[in-house]
């Protein structure tokens, strides 16, 4: 004779595993652009415009997609840097991340920096920014992606004074239709995209 269970189980609620905290993310240069961020991000949250005290934008290495210098934040006391603050959840700094070719043991192009950002309504946030790892020479942008970077700016509502500045940044023509497609960029929107 084969015993059976009569009586139920009872059964204890599992709790709820807790969610990675959301991250600020200060955007600066061409991820001000909501075309340029879509792409990475599909719909981003921005939570504010902000500005960053004592960094100035500069342009250092080589995109072939851009045929220019990419962005980067400068230690330069005195100046400052206007962006847009982007609310990420953990899977979205993740994509981003792989974007922005960051590692977490710091061997990538560019890595997490943490900072202090003053939103145009006075208030302060505590954010990361991706600043590159390794500079490279300094090289001027070309001013089709400048152009993308002061649309993004345009977009975002940044102000007048400091688009303004982003128009005097020395800029070159590219020496070839920009941007351009790369089987590399290609290849990780495959894997990153989402539907959106």
């Amino acid at each position: 004779m084969t015993r059976t269970l009569t009586t139920p189980l009872t059964t204890l609620a599992r709790p709820k595993p807790a969610r990675r905290p959301t991250t600020l993310l200060f955007a600066y240069g061409a991820t001000l652009n909501p075309e340029h961020i879509m792409v990475r991000l599909c719909k981003p949250k921005p939570v504010a415009t902000a500005r960053l005290a004592d960094y100035a934008l500069g342009f250092y290495g080589y995109s072939a997609i851009w045929d220019s210098g990419l962005e980067t934040l400068l230690d330069r006391p005195g100046a400052a840097t206007w962006g847009v603050l982007y609310e990420l959840s953990p899977t979205e700094l993740d994509r981003f991340d792989a974007w922005q070719g960051v590692k977490l043991d710091g061997g990538g192009s560019y890595f997490h920096y943490p900072a202090e950002v003053i939103g145009a309504d006075g208030t302060a946030y505590d954010a990361l920014f991706h600043r590159k790892t390794e500079m490279g020479p300094p090289r001027p942008p070309s001013r089709d992606y400048l152009d993308f970077i002061i649309a993004g700016a345009r977009a975002r509502g940044l102000p007048g004074d400091h688009i303004d500045a982003l128009g005097r940044i020395a800029s070159v023509p590219p020496s070839y239709p920009v941007p351009m497609a790369h089987t590399d960029v290609k290849a990780l929107a495959s894997k990153l995209s989402c539907a959106c």
